[in-house]
């Protein structure tokens, strides 16, 4: 019981992450088996040459998002007729599930976290109008009862198939193995909140016949299908040197109750991925411990040093990562973003990847809660809506504004100062008092002048910069702006970037 709680013109993707390049999936024989990672392009001829190899016994498909049916379908009838086995590591989605759904035996693998592991299955859209294409999912039924034989669910596969409000919908499943806990489940659009997804508790891989068996098998993933541990866009290349000096050291420090050298310890015995941050002239510290990611570690440890209950809120930076000392990140970052900054110039064009269209009919009433991913009204009143020229010619002025970053992690803008998941609202209010007073505090540290000007942005055009320009505006500042284009914009305009500095996590 579920609660609700043949052309080449069609591919299949998840999410927003759209790309209409040319691309081809990486793969690799190593022994008796396959490698294969990224987007799905024409791997039909590659693969056909691989699998003809008469020592391969299984293919192993490591963290693709998908991309072009009829590739998937050709590579699925081909592991099919081959008769190999077929392992997850990672995520495996759209195209990849069905290229996975070939397979003699299927399991998934524990070469990612378990919550990094999962199968993502849709029906087919446009590649250009990106509309959803119901008519031919009719293949992609058949194939799945195939491959399910007795288990084939025909009422949960043809919601995964059919019920698409846009190419985001998606079933997903999980490890139940490794993650008995993650119920499966199914959301009819990129833009539908969890909340509002359909469970499908009574159901797993197994029973759902998306694998053979629960158990997994161990992956030993080659060295270019690794990817190495990094931070804020950046490799870790620096492990701690002296552990047992490090921690008496801070100890010593930054501890003056027993709760904090407490603290010391509980991160020392912490599952990967953990980080350890520090206040900026401060005592104190916050950790984090058994994170999906180093970079989730990295910013959580931030939040938790940032927000202490009953103190006034802090800038943090992060000091560890896993094993790696980090500490030399952010000195590194703000001689970079000095560097960058002297050697940007003014882009000839005032707009760049049609940052100034869309959003025209949307009249603003206040904070977006929901589909931040919306792109926002072109002006709002009383914030100064910035172009890509303009922003650069601002940044190089004598009296530049201070620039918020509100959501990227990887790269900046330079001179941006990043007050990561700045750009939130929530439905409920006791959340968003919490919220409130949690973004207020980190802003004023970040930019206690409100009269300096200051601009917010975020990836692309959506409402993170202009939730976070809203709060600004009711803080107080008196000259609040928006850089409406984001990083993609900035980007597009081939401007360079530098290195994030996070010291504020609002949540």
């Amino acid at each position: 019981m579920i609660n609700k709680n043949n052309s080449r013109s069609i591919v299949l993707l998840f999410g927003l992450s759209l790309s209409f390049a040319v691309q081809a999936m990486t793969i690799e024989v190593h022994g008796n088996s396959i490698y294969a990672t990224g987007r799905i392009g024409d791997e039909f001829v590659k693969f056909k040459e691989v699998l003809a190899q008469p020592s391969i016994e299984r293919v192993v498909l490591v963290n693709s998002p998908g991309g072009d049916l009829w590739a998937g379908m050709q590579v699925g009838n081909l592991i099919r007729e081959k008769g190999v086995k077929t392992v997850i590591a990672g995520y495996c989605m759209s195209a990849c599930s069905i290229m996975f759904m070939g397979g003699k035996e299927r399991s998934f693998s524990d070469a990612f976290r378990p919550t990094q592991t999962y199968i993502g299955i849709h029906g087919p859209h446009d590649t250009y109008t990106k509309s959803v294409l119901p008519a031919k999912a009719v293949q992609i039924l058949y194939f799945m009862e195939k491959s399910m034989g007795e288990r084939f669910n025909a009422e949960v596969m043809k919601m995964a198939l059919y019920h698409m409000d846009d190419a985001g919908a998606m079933l997903k499943v999980y490890d139940a193995k490794r993650l008995p806990k993650r119920v499966a489940y199914h959301c009819r659009s990129s833009k539908t909140l969890r909340k509002n997804c359909t469970d499908i508790p009574d159901q797993d891989a197994l029973t759902l016949g998306i694998v053979t068996t629960n158990d997994f098998t161990a992956i030993d993933l080659p060295v270019g299908f690794r990817k190495p541990p990094n931070v804020v866009g950046r490799e870790l290349n620096q492990p701690l040197a002296d552990s047992d000096e490090y921690f008496r050291d801070l100890s010593a420090k930054q501890c003056t109750t027993d709760g904090c050298r407490k603290l010391i310890a509980d991160f020392v015995g912490y599952k990967e991925n953990k980080a350890l941050a520090v206040p900026i002239g401060a005592a104190g510290l916050g950790i984090a411990g058994n994170q999906d990611s180093e970079t989730d570690a990295f910013s959580r440890a931030i939040r938790f040093c940032n927000h202490v209950k009953d103190r006034p809120a802090r800038l943090c930076e992060t000091q560890i990562v896993n094993g790696f000392d980090v500490r030399d990140l952010y000195l590194s970052a703000v001689a970079m973003h000095i560097e960058v900054l002297t050697a940007l110039s003014v882009p000839p064009e005032k707009y760049y990847a049609n940052e100034e269209y869309g959003g025209v009919m949307v009249s603003v009433n206040g904070l977006r809660t929901q589909n931040l991913s919306d792109i926002p009204p072109q002006h709002i009143d009383g914030i100064k809506t910035f172009s890509t020229q303009e922003l650069a010619s601002a940044l190089k002025s004598t009296q530049a504004p201070v620039l918020i970053d509100v959501i990227n992690i990887d790269d900046a803008i330079p001179s941006a100062l990043t007050l990561l998941f700045g750009g939130l609202a929530h439905d409920d209010p006791t959340k968003e008092l919490d919220y409130e007073a949690r973004f207020s505090e980190l802003l004023k540290l970040l930019s206690p002048d409100t009269n300096n000007a200051i601009v917010f942005y975020s990836k692309k055009r959506d409402w993170h910069a202009a939730n976070a320009a809203l709060r600004a505006k009711k803080l107080g500042y008196a000259h609040v702006g928006w850089y409406r284009g984001g990083l993609n914009s900035w980007k597009a305009a081939n401007l360079p970037v530098a290195t994030p500095i996070v010291r504020a996590v609002v949540q």
